[in-house]
């Protein structure tokens, strides 16, 4: 091992931040999948690499403090959304207050989308590493290890302060692993045991997540995941990602797997060896996956249901076509409706989301929507209001409409607590989005198709009764 220790972490984020009104019923946080790509990548070259979750290990601040004084390590690495953004800053102010000079990083989408405000914010993140990390943040090692600081200066992916001047090199796309480049996760430094994954995508516990592929071709309005995979979709190669699944089974108990990918299935030929190689495997782990209704077929999803995919989440967004053109969803609201028709025909348990109150819309637009999630009566739905994030084009589609409220913190920006949104439909203002959304939510689960197809998984025992034992709290959370 190369003497540089590293230590991976997350910042210390209140739960209710992360989970709004679903805190009681969510879970824990979801396996940190980008994070335990980077450590795993930098592992295999020779680095010391160590990993610690304040939420999930339930670590006080000054139990913190005395774990950094112990260990003295060269370097913090952490990455942050948007959302986390305020709190990875304190921390990071807080780990410089025992280790001076310990060297700190940040990654991930927020500081590849705004790294010059975050860098002019803090004296206490020495260094940057933009879009996706692997290649760049190696780099970044290789000359801090070696004593020569000075080399960091030209480094493509990274971002830096010096005596007050910021420099930001862009990313490199050539820097995109190919395939067989992507790493195994390194679950061995992280707290398996203790994710408690997202109920809406677990059947038993414990489901553990996986990423399968890099990479998203659409252009939705609301969306900045492409921000760091890029758009061009890379899938790893089948027989890796079935060789982690059997570690997931074989070392650490798995029962089920979710796959966080934005849209698993794009690459229906990938798809369909995937699920030919999982058959012949044997793992026999139910899993589930998001999907879009356009990348779907009866066939696809018949092979995907044999080989044990048990859910899928579908993007519906909006039953207003003009909604859907809005924010460059590229599909239909009979695309919408035939696709859930037919995976609750097959037997998935179906998972949709919408977004309700999208600039142009009124509250006859919003109680379509409702009307026609109620209407499809499938297992599970969750309803957001618009989050405009930085630099995506629904932030600009609300600023020039007016609703925008500029200068807001990272915590606003919070897709489970609308007490003080980030943006607000001219046309409803905050109070009626506030009761649309309700309304979505008790219309939808009150909903006697609804119920009716819950209890029958609760009964027949098709899925663990804890998950619905949470599901319940967190519903209820909605109506505090």
């Amino acid at each position: 091992m190369k003497d540089f220790k590293i230590l991976f972490q997350e910042p210390f984020v209140p739960r209710q931040v992360i989970y709004g009104k679903f805190s009681d019923g969510t879970g824990n946080n979801t396996f940190p999948f980008g994070v335990a790509s980077v450590a795993s990548y930098v592992h295999g070259r020779g680095y010391h690499v160590s990993y610690i979750d304040p939420l999930v290990d339930e670590i006080k601040k000054e139990d913190y403090l005395a774990f950094l004084r112990e260990n003295r390590f060269d370097m913090i690495a952490m990455s942050s959304t948007t959302l986390e953004i305020d709190y990875a800053v304190s921390t990071l102010e807080l780990a410089k207050s025992v280790l001076p000079d310990c060297l700190t990083v940040l990654g991930g989408v927020h500081a590849t989308l705004l790294p010059e405000k975050i860098l002019r914010r803090t004296d206490a993140i020495d260094y940057l590493v933009l879009g996706e990390g692997e290649k760049s943040f190696l780099r970044l090692l290789d000359a801090l290890s070696s004593g020569r600081e000075g080399l960091t200066r030209g480094l493509p992916g990274i971002a830096y302060k010096k005596d007050g001047a910021v420099t930001v090199n862009p990313y490199e796309e050539t820097d995109r692993l190919s395939p067989e480049e992507m790493p195994a996760p390194l679950f061995d430094i992280f707290p398996m045991r203790k994710y408690v994954s997202q109920i809406t995508y677990a059947k038993v516990f414990p489901t553990y997540s996986l990423v399968a592929s890099r990479g998203c071709p659409y252009e939705c309005a609301f969306c900045d995941a492409p921000v760091t995979t890029g758009r061009k979709v890379r899938y790893k190669p089948v027989d890796a990602l079935i060789s982690e699944i059997s570690t997931l089974k074989e070392k650490y108990g798995a029962r089920g797997v979710m796959f966080l990918d934005s849209t698993f299935t794009v690459d229906n030929g990938w798809v369909t060896r995937f699920c030919e190689a999982y058959i012949r495997s044997g793992l026999k782990l139910p899993w589930a996956c998001n999907s879009r209704v356009d990348t779907v077929s009866e066939g696809l999803l018949k092979l995907m249901k044999k080989a044990g995919c048990w859910s899928v989440l579908f993007g519906v967004e909006s039953a207003n076509q003009k909604s859907l053109d809005l924010i460059n969803k590229r599909t239909t609201v009979e695309q919408n409706e035939a696709s859930i028709r037919l995976a609750l025909k097959l037997g998935f348990y179906v998972y949709t989301s919408y977004i309700l109150c999208l600039p142009g819309e009124n509250e006859d637009d919003v109680m379509n929507t409702i009307r026609f999630a109620r209407r499809m009566g499938n297992h599970i739905a969750i309803f957001y209001l618009p989050v405009p994030f930085p630099r995506t084009k629904l932030e600009e589609i609300a600023r020039a409409e007016g609703g925008l409220r500029e200068g807001a913190r990272g915590k606003d920006y919070n897709q489970w607590d609308y007490s003080d949104p980030v943006y607000i439909n001219p046309l409803l203002g905050k109070e009626k989005m506030q009761e649309l959304l309700r309304k979505a939510f008790l219309g939808f689960y009150t909903s006697p198709l609804v119920i009716s197809r819950n209890l029958k998984e609760l009964f027949l025992l098709r899925q663990s009764p804890y998950k619905f034992y949470l599901g319940l709290k967190g519903v209820l959370g909605v109506f505090k």
